[in-house]
C-alpha cells in the first residue's frame, strides 16, 4: 500500500516548516465561514495566519458496538493578513493528538489502495483580510476493544489513532502544499483534476488548452494544540 499523492510530491521538495514552542498546527477548510478567534494561539507565516479549529470540544465516547461512531469535525482557520490575494490548496490536512502529559497519541498510516488528485474546488483565492475555514471529518469508534480515531483524507489515504479513553486531550493540525503550480491532468463528467506542473506527463490525451493554477501558497504548517474532552 503506497501513499501515491505524497510519494509524488516528496520528490525534489523541501517543505517550509514552522515551529512555535512545540509544534504549531494548521487545518484545512472547505467553505467560507464567520469564524472568530477566541484565542491567541495562531501561527502567521509571511502574513498568512493559521489556527486550529474544532467546533465541538466535548465529545461523547460511543457505545461498544460495531456500528457506533462519534463524528468529529476538525481543521484550520486561515486568514490572509497581506495586501495581496493568496491562492491556497485546501486538499491535505491531518491531526496530531496529545495526551495531558504532552505525549503523542500513537498514529498509524497513511494507508492507500488508490490515489486522488485535487479538483478545481480544492483551490481557494483568498483576498486581503479574507478568511476561510477548512474542516475535515473523522470518527471515534471501537476496534478490538480499543477506542480509535479514524479518518480518510481527500487524497484517499486512511489514518487512525489510538488508544483513547475518557479524559482531556489536545489536537493540532498539519497542513501542507509543496507545489506552487498545478495544471490539468484529465477531464470527464465535468470534473477537472490537477497535478503539479513538473510532474504532469506530456501526451496526446491532454486538451489543447491546459488549465493552470499558479502562485499557490507553499509550505508545511503545524498549528497550536487545542484542548478537547472525551466523556462517557
Amino acid at each position: 500500500m503506497v501513499l501515491v499523492f505524497f510519494g509524488i510530491m516528496s520528490l525534489s521538495y523541501t517543505p517550509i516548516s514552522v515551529m512555535a514552542r512545540k509544534k504549531v498546527e494548521a487545518e484545512r477548510i472547505p467553505n467560507m465561514s464567520s469564524f472568530k478567534s477566541n484565542s491567541n494561539n495562531t501561527v502567521q507565516v509571511d502574513g498568512i495566519q493559521f489556527e486550529t479549529v474544532m467546533p465541538e470540544r466535548v465529545l461523547r465516547i460511543p457505545p461498544k458496538q460495531s456500528d457506533a461512531k462519534t463524528q468529529v469535525w476538525f481543521g484550520i482557520h486561515i486568514t490572509n493578513n497581506t495586501a495581496k490575494p493568496c491562492n491556497l490548496l485546501l486538499f491535505t490536512a491531518r491531526p496530531e493528538f496529545l495526551q495531558v502529559n504532552k505525549q503523542k497519541v500513537p498514529q498509524f498510516g497513511p494507508i492507500a489502495n488508490t490515489s486522488a488528485s485535487p479538483e478545481l474546488s480544492d483551490f481557494k483565492l483568498l483576498m486581503p483580510r479574507e478568511s476561510v475555514t477548512f474542516l475535515v471529518k473523522g470518527y471515534f469508534e471501537w476496534f478490538e476493544n480499543e477506542l480509535k480515531f479514524t479518518f480518510m483524507r481527500k487524497d484517499a489515504t486512511y489514518w487512525w489513532y489510538g488508544n483513547f479513553e475518557s479524559g482531556t486531550y489536545s489536537i493540532n493540525v498539519i497542513y501542507e502544499n509543496p507545489y506552487p503550480g498545478w495544471e490539468q491532468a484529465s477531464w470527464g463528467d465535468g470534473i477537472i483534476f490537477l497535478m503539479p506542473m513538473r510532474k504532469l506527463p506530456r501526451n496526446n490525451y491532454l486538451p489543447r488548452e491546459i488549465l493552470k493554477i499558479e502562485d499557490v501558497w507553499v509550505g508545511e504548517i503545524f498549528t497550536f494544540p487545542l484542548e478537547f474532552r472525551l466523556i462517557q
